[in-house]
């Protein structure tokens, strides 16, 4: 499994799509920065860290980390047939259910590691406009609040592998991103929010005034469970019996 998972992250360094990944989100953590370093409505001094960290959390959970992410995933699984190396990846001796879960580890790293680095470089960038410390009890609630995302996010990616796979193409991939990001703005402040599980991770993490006062927590940890059951299943199945033509 450890030399299925090399492999798939050395065919996918220094790809543009890892880079268009990555860009995204650094572009988050600016974008959340500069407008606290410009807008006089908004002060790091004033509001503290955690409605900093908030605002980042927030941008990452109800758009931008489903835009990595997918776009990542969906490469990652389409790729073979973009480049037409599927039927020597599929005849090989090789289980297909251990290439599945060798580029789901991939995507789970990366997921990890970019939103590591995001609380990271957020951190050292608002350092740079105020005096306010960051404390240790600060850094540790917001570890636990972006190891939640972690965990999160990654349960919502083997949906879009299903599709990535049934689909064999990166595009139509894509379009069904774009309308699970479009159905996020629709529904993140109607009753039984939760129970759409994209709207999970905005709302079991800080999110001021979006979404619901009340978050039905049961609903939200059954929805995203079940999305991630479900998606594993249906991708397992998919690619263990997909055809190589």
């Amino acid at each position: 499994m450890f030399d299925l998972f090399k492999a798939e992250c050395l065919k996918l360094n220094g790809t543009k799509i890892l880079f268009l990944s990555v860009f995204i989100l650094i572009a988050t953590v600016l974008l959340a920065f500069s407008t606290y370093a410009i807008n006089p409505k908004l002060s790091l001094d004033r509001d503290g860290w955690n409605d900093y960290f908030m605002s980042i959390a927030t941008l990452i959970n109800f758009l931008t980390g489903y835009m990595s992410y997918y776009i990542l995933t969906c490469y990652i699984y389409a790729r073979e047939y973009q480049e037409r190396t599927h039927m020597a990846l599929f005849t090989s001796p090789v289980r297909r259910s251990r290439l599945y879960f060798s580029k789901l580890l991939v995507i789970y790293m990366y997921i990890a590691v970019s939103l590591l680095l995001a609380f990271g470089l957020s951190a050292l960038l608002g350092m740079l406009i105020t005096d306010r410390p960051l404390t240790f009890e600060i850094v540790i609630y917001q570890l636990g609040i972006f190891t939640k995302m972690i965990i999160m996010h990654a349960m919502l990616v083997p949906i879009i592998t299903f599709f990535a796979i049934r689909w064999r193409k990166f595009v139509p991939a894509i379009m069904g991103m774009c309308t699970v990001m479009c159905l996020n703005f629709v529904l993140v402040n109607t009753p039984g929010n939760t129970f759409y599980p994209w709207t999970v991770p905005l709302l079991f993490s800080p999110h001021g005034t979006l979404g619901r006062t009340f978050t039905n927590v049961p609903g939200g940890i059954i929805s995203i469970c079940f999305i991630f059951v479900l998606g594993l299943l249906l991708a397992l199945r998919s690619y263990t019996n997909i055809e190589t033509q």
